[in-house]
């Protein structure tokens, strides 16, 4: 623990914050996590339940978010600039904001999962799980080709997502007729594709953090 010029002990504010960006790409990977299961799932019940833990956990986020808010107003000393603390945990949000987005459509358009919807949920998982690793070795900056391969391999992840979206894109207006279900099936792709490109956010986030502290 550091300490003032009068000797008087100063809280360690860089774990604070180190946990909370851990917690909110954490929260994140349980709301995937949840998704994917909720898609691979035929029990309607089941489905449901997940998509209420998905919105408990993204109130849960939007919490995470705003406490980085706070204690940055607050804080003495900091890991970085205030405005990369909260660029990050603003990125790391806006995850969770689409994970639960898709959910909410698969769960209100009441939706058949088909194939690309599965591939691109366990993308999202993917994704999620690297983001994990990569915000929790942020905690020492020093490790920057640790967290720059992490980068590298989320950004790969993304790409790929593109490609699945694109192609399920194409498919859907190749071959259904009905405007109304061409809507609800390229909404839910949409919002699923648009949480990978959020991840891929955090990594430029992170990427830029990197650069200005090392």
């Amino acid at each position: 623990m550091k300490t003032t010029i009068f000797g008087q002990a100063l809280p360690n504010n860089n774990q604070i914050f180190y946990s909370l960006f851990n917690k909110g790409a954490s929260t994140s990977y349980d709301m995937a996590a949840l998704l994917y299961q909720a898609t691979g799932s035929n029990d309607l019940q089941d489905q449901k339940m997940n998509f209420n833990h998905i919105s408990r956990l993204k109130e849960k986020a939007s919490g995470l978010k705003h406490q980085v808010l706070v204690v940055s107003g607050k804080a003495f000393i900091s890991p970085f600039s205030r405005d990369d603390m909260y660029a990050l945990a603003s990125s790391i949000n806006s995850v969770s904001d689409f994970i639960d987005i898709a959910a909410r459509r698969i769960n209100f358009y009441n939706i058949q999962v088909i194939a690309p919807i599965k591939e691109l949920a366990g993308i999202i998982v993917d994704s999620c799980t690297l983001l994990v690793k990569c915000v929790e070795a942020m905690n020492d900056l020093s490790q920057g080709d640790i967290i720059t391969g992490y980068c590298t391999n989320i950004k790969q992840l993304e790409h790929y997502a593109d490609q699945v979206y694109n192609k399920a894109l194409a498919y859907l207006l190749d071959n259904e007729t009905d405007a109304l279900e061409v809507m609800k099936y390229s909404e839910v792709f949409a919002a699923l594709e648009r949480a990978t490109d959020k991840c891929e956010h955090v990594v430029n986030v992170i990427e830029s953090i990197i650069i200005k502290n090392t």
